[in-house]
Order: structure tokens, then C-alpha cells, then sequence
């Protein structure tokens, strides 16, 4: 499904990396592709393992990126000097794939990772979580990048083509496919 006519173009002083596991890169409702296509400072790769990629490898030993992963050691986002902008490094894919990804590259494990409290529960209704905190690459991009501008509405339009790309998979599938597979109400 073509989404473009909701793709608003936005500015972001925070340069972002999106490491996308490459089954994830696959998924026609992801919402790594709308962080790319909107932000002019976006940049995705795409692997199962990034510890062979030279232009990831470079970024990290060269710029010191900040990851936002939660966990055991992970600082707040508010620990962050929002006057000090470095790179940003989201990993795309689920949950099981992204600490695989970490785990199999020894050079994400040298990050500062950085964890954040959603603002809202994720409204990704069409992808099951493990937990009721858990959000999409998305709306963590769209939650960090908020708290580091200091600009909340800024990102908005990003979840407005997230949820508009949702609302149309529902109604393709339909009422009764969603319910089944989807609903939290079984």
C-alpha cells in the first residue's frame, strides 16, 4: 500500500540511523520506511548482522552514537544534553532480532545505550508486543526525538502516516481477520 500522500517532510537536527534487520526490511507495514521517507536526516541499513558492515562500523567508531535500546544499563533519556546533538542509532525489527543484533555486533555493545518512557501506549495495532510498554521503531523515533527538540507537535505528522497506514490495513483485512488475529479482547 502506497502511503505517500501522508509523507510530510520534517527537518531533524539529530542525525538518525536505522539498523533494519533484513526480515524486517520485508514487512510492507513497517514504520521504519515513514522515519525515512519524512525525515531529512535519516539514513537506513538494512542486515541480519551489522558487525560486517564497514559504513555502520565506521559510524560508530567515528561518531560515538547514542542507542536507544532499553535494559540493564541504559540511561534516561533526560540524562541526555539535548545542546550536545550526536548521532542516533534506532534498531528495526523484533525484539528477539534486535538483541540478537546487538549481540552478534560486539560494536553495539560499546554504545551508551538510552531508554525513554512512552508517552502513550503504541497505537501499532497491527503488530503483536511482547509487552504493554513496547512501541514501533517509529513511535520511539518520534518519542526521542520530541524530548531531545523540545518540539512535541514537530513529529506529530510522522504518527499521523503511521496510523493512517494502520487504519487502511484493518480495513483491507477486514473487521473480523483483525479481531482474530490482532484484538486483545479474546
Amino acid at each position: 500500500m502506497c502511503y505517500c500522500l501522508t509523507i510530510s517532510q520534517i527537518e531533524n537536527s539529530w542525525p538518525i540511523h536505522i539498523l533494519q534487520h533484513l526480515n524486517e526490511s520485508k514487512h510492507p507495514i513497517g514504520t521504519a520506511r515513514i522515519a525515512q521517507l519524512s525525515l531529512s536526516n535519516c539514513k537506513t541499513y538494512i542486515s541480519k548482522n551489522f558487525s560486517h558492515n564497514l559504513d555502520v562500523i565506521q559510524l560508530i567508531k567515528n561518531t560515538n552514537p547514542l542507542l536507544i535500546y532499553p535494559g540493564e544499563g541504559s540511561i534516561s533519556i533526560e540524562e541526555i544534553d539535548p545542546l550536545e546533538i550526536r548521532e542516533i542509532i534506532f534498531l528495526d525489527g523484533s525484539w528477539r532480532k534486535t538483541r540478537r543484533m546487538i549481540y552478534e555486533t560486539p560494536e553495539l555493545q560499546t554504545l551508551t545505550k538510552v531508554s525513554f518512557t512512552a508517552i502513550a501506549p503504541s497505537s501499532y495495532r497491527i503488530r503483536k508486543e511482547p509487552n504493554d510498554t513496547a512501541v514501533s521503531t517509529l513511535e520511539a523515533i518520534v518519542t526521542v526525538m520530541s524530548k531531545l527538540e523540545n518540539e512535541h507537535h514537530k513529529y506529530q505528522p510522522l504518527l499521523k502516516s503511521m496510523e493512517w497506514m494502520i487504519n487502511t490495513q484493518i480495513e483491507r483485512m477486514g473487521k473480523e481477520t483483525y479481531e482474530k488475529n490482532y484484538s486483545n479482547e479474546f
